[in-house]
């Protein structure tokens, strides 16, 4: 299999949880071929075009994808959502620029959504029942993140209305001076 097929299959199987990268792919294989896990033959191309590395998995890799398998997954790491990182840092001035991050976000994961529902409304669209399975996760995590930023969206939005009607110094502002804050 060469870096593309791999690819696609990692991206029909793990992508909801697992980002692929081809950038990754070949450095990878790089290292698991230093380490006799798999090893590669040229394939010859159609003329004009770059003979293909066309990798394989070797008995050790065999034997080492096995032991893998039996291990106990590691310990979670938690996931670094970059959003989340500038709301930690955020300041009450930066609410308004924050709104748009988190609408950013929401379509983002609309389109995720979108893009997983798609995929499974063909009921014969995986290979396998445990990616269908992983799709239906990905799905309902999707959906969660974009329950959950609609949700953060109405907080930023009120924490907004609430800072309007402070003052420089944190003090309420009387009812006649809110108008000129907001505008």
């Amino acid at each position: 299999m060469h870096g593309y097929q791999l690819r696609a299959v990692l991206e029909e199987g793990i992508s909801t949880f697992w980002p692929v990268h081809l950038a990754a792919i070949y450095p990878g294989l790089r290292g698991l071929e230093e380490e006799g896990l798999v090893r590669h033959h040229a394939e010859v191309a159609a003329p004009g075009r770059p003979n293909r590395k066309v990798y394989e998995i070797s008995a050790s890799g065999r034997e080492e994808l096995s032991r893998w398998r039996r291990l106990p997954p590691e310990d979670p790491r938690p996931a670094r959502v970059p959003l989340f990182l500038k709301l930690f840092f955020a300041k009450d001035e930066n609410l308004p620029d924050a709104v748009g991050w988190i609408e950013k976000e929401m379509e983002s994961m609309r389109g995720a959504v979108g893009s997983l529902q798609a995929d499974l409304s063909d009921p014969n669209a995986f290979s396998t029942l445990v990616i269908r399975f992983l799709r239906e996760c990905g799905l309902a995590h999707a959906d969660l993140q974009l329950d959950l930023l609609q949700d953060l969206r109405a907080r930023v939005l009120k924490r907004i209305d609430q800072v309007s009607e402070l003052d420089e110094n944190g003090n309420a502002l009387p009812p006649d001076d809110r108008q000129d804050r907001v505008s």
